[in-house]
This record gives structure tokens, sequence and C-alpha cells, in this order.
């Protein structure tokens, strides 16, 4: 497979004020397949992984002094380290806290030294030290895009035409088709490799099943004993609500909302669910404004999202991608694609809109911005429709001037409002 963030890994290699790296990802997102697959454009590629090396915690004990550090990392792996040539990867950081406050000496007293570090659930153990992260750069890597699935499969011409945003219909079958087997699939790499190489949709699942337990198995690494319980109810809900303002009293209304406000938060934080809050949209940054009491709730993978729902694949084979039929799944899919496509270099960030008046209700499904342009978007079905929320959102917002809609159909533009087809997002945002 390749990778998007591949390319932001060689510009960071080549910038002339490049820090030590931090990749940010949930777990098996492949971080660390990334990594390897860079450090092969080094001349020596050395990797420790605490995880599976504890020993080597003790090199970072003590006093942090990076020359004697460098020194017992090189006699431990057998290889040189040399700046310039070298990339040093430091897997399961979290594991070794020392390693992440050593990080920020490395651009000190070893600027040319290209260091990279990674791990799982990493943002609980940046907030417990309050590593300084102005002496740092991150990235963040998300599951396969649906671009990155077409080029997983050989389909990168498919993905360079989608950019044009003008699809014949013989293609635009095509990419409906293998958006179908996306959905179901997702992005996550373990799930796509054995998709490409086995094409048996029940061993895909089985392994989709195997990471929903690995998550849950990770709660107990990030939550209190207290919190477990509530982390799994609020995980098992977020299928659940795809799409709808989020409710505790729907997750458990037995339980009390601040315990399980908690867990949502964890989750967040842990990368599996992406909070979208509403913002009134009238100015940016769009979060100055946002609600946190109004948010949605997204899973960070569309093929969990799906499994964990129970989806049906005889059903799912033979029914049409239609907006109407799959419901809250696509706008799962867009919230997921917008993120994957904006969200490289930051924390992710997606609003949405609504205005609840007794006499009629609102509600744009997501806020995106574009060239400086704040513009409502709506997931919908069929050709055109009257986009009432929309169209309403441009009255009350004379700086927004256009409407996005998506939906299973083409590109099309008939002012002010245009549509893309659910595979369009990365084309759209890309021009």
């Amino acid at each position: 497979m390749i990778r998007d963030l591949l390319v932001q890994l060689e510009e960071w290699r080549f910038h002339p004020l490049r820090k030590p790296l931090i990749i940010h990802g949930a777990r098996q997102v492949g971080k660390s397949w990334l990594i390897g697959e860079f450090g092969k454009q080094f001349e020596t590629y050395v990797t420790l992984n605490f995880e599976k090396n504890p020993d080597a915690k003790q090199f970072f004990t003590g006093e942090i002094n990076i020359p004697l550090i460098l020194e017992k990392l090189s006699l431990y792996s057998g290889k040189t380290i040399t700046p310039g040539q070298t990339l040093l990867f430091l897997d399961e950081i979290q594991e070794c806290p020392q390693a992440l406050t050593a990080l920020r000496y490395f651009k000190e007293d070893y600027p040319q030294l290209h260091v990279i570090a990674a791990g799982s659930l990493l943002d609980f153990a940046i907030e417990k030290l309050g590593v300084p992260v102005g002496r740092l750069q991150f990235l963040y890597l998300y599951p396969l895009s649906f671009g990155e699935f077409l080029v997983a499969q050989g389909r990168n011409d498919l993905r360079q035409y989608i950019r044009q945003q003008s699809v014949d219909n013989v293609f635009h079958t095509q990419l409906m088709d293998h958006l179908k087997t996306y959905l179901w699939l997702g992005g996550m790499p373990a799930v796509v490799d054995g998709w490409l190489r086995l094409k048996n949709a029940k061993i895909c699942q089985e392994l989709q099943d195997e990471l929903i337990q690995t998550y849950k198995q990770d709660f107990q690494k990030y939550a209190h004993k207290h919190q477990i319980e509530s982390v799994e109810k609020v995980f098992n809900a977020i299928p659940q609500q795809l799409g709808k303002k989020f409710k505790y009293t729907d997750v458990d209304s037995d339980s009390r909302a601040a315990p399980l406000k908690n867990a949502l938060l964890l989750l967040a934080k842990a990368g599996i669910a992406h909070i979208i809050y509403h913002s009134s949209g009238q100015g940016q940054p769009l979060g100055a404004t946002k609600d946190d009491k109004k948010f949605k709730v997204f899973c960070f993978d569309v093929g969990l999202a799906q499994r964990m729902l129970g989806l049906d694949l005889k059903d799912w084979i033979i029914s049409s991608l239609e907006v109407r039929h799959v419901g809250a799944i696509a706008e799962q899919l867009v919230a997921q694609e917008y993120i994957a496509y904006t969200s490289i270099k930051s924390r992710p960030e997606l609003y949405y809109w609504q205005r609840e008046e007794k006499v009629s209700n609102s509600e744009v499904d997501f806020l995106f911005l574009n060239k400086g342009m704040i513009i409502p978007v709506e997931v919908k079905s069929g050709n055109r429709g009257g986009l009432k929320s929309a169209r309403t959102f441009l009255e009350t917002h004379p700086h927004s001037k256009m409407i996005l809609k998506i939906s299973e159909h083409s590109f099309d533009h008939n002012h002010p409002v245009q549509n893309i087809p659910l595979y369009g997002l990365e084309g759209w945002l890309c021009t």
C-alpha cells in the first residue's frame, strides 16, 4: 500500500527547520509500517520498539544526555547512527515517558538527525507529561481514505480522474462499485490487505472483529477501572447514533451523563471517535462559536462502524448505493474523508449547524472550510431536492455564497448548489 502521508514525511525530511516528529493515530492504522517504508529512503534505519524491547528504557533514565543515548542505541541496534544519513524511529514511545521527554533535546543537540516517534494512545502520555509542543512537529495518520483505497487496488488512474470533477457515466458506475466495497470494508490496513490478497469477505469481517476487540482491550490502558464500563457503552453506542445529535440517554438511560461524557472524551483522545460540534458559522475559526452541548459523534472507520451495526453483506450487495438507503453511513463517509484530507498536521476539527425554533428547525450536516469560505454541506438523496436548511443558512450567513450537496449522483453545478458524488470530496478539496 502507498500512503499519502509519505509525501508529508519527505517534505519533513528536507525541511530546513525540521524538528523531531510525532505521528499520531489510532492503534493499527499503519504508523509503524509507514515509517518502515519511509526508512528505506535513508542509508541507515534504526527502529526501537519500547513495547517489544522494554530493557531499552534504561537508556533514557537519569540525566538526559543525547550523545550518550545515541551511543548506547548504536551498540544496542548494531547500526551506526549518523546525523543526516540515519532515521531513528522510537516506536510505542508512550511505554517510555523519559524518551518522550527527551525528544525535544534531539533538536537542540543533534538538529541534523532525523527522529520520529509514534505509539498508541500518545495523547494521554503527552498530556500527562506536559511535553512542550513548540519543540516538536506532528502528523496525523488515519485509516486509508477512499483515494488511498483506489491506489491500493492499482486504480490510481481513477483517483486522478476524480480530480477533474467531470466523470463519464461508465466511470461513475465503476467508482460507485468501488465505493460500495470500501463502505463495508473500511480503511484499516490489515482489513484492506486481507481483501487485496484473499478477496474473502468472511475473513475480512473476522479481521474487523479482531480489531474491535483490540480496541475494547485497550480501554483498560487509558481508562480507570471505574470508567471502563462507561467507555465500552459509549463505544458501542457511537455507530447507533451516527448522523444524529448525540444523546447520553440513548447510550444508557440509567447512567449519569458525567461518566459517559468523560468516556466519550477518552475515546476522542484515543482517536477512536470524532466529535463534530455545533457552530454558529458566523465567522472563523468555526471553533470560536462552537456549542459544547450540541454535537454529533462519528467513528474513525466506516468499515468498523458498519461491522458494529451488524451489516448483512448479502443485503448490502443487492442494495443500490443511494443516500436514502445507506443513511447515516453516508455522513460517516463524508466526515471521515474530510478529516483525512484536511487534518494531516493538526487535530481533526469538524462542525455542523443547527437552528432550533418553535416554528421550524434547520440543520446543515456539515460546515466545511474551503478557500477561506464557510460552506454549508448537505448529504442528500436525489438529483435536486430542496436543500431548505442549507438555503436558510445562506440567507442568515451573507459571507457564505454556495451550498455543497453530496449524493450518489455525479458532479454538477447549478448556482449556488454544487453537487459532488459520495466519492468526490478529495477532488473537490484539491481544486
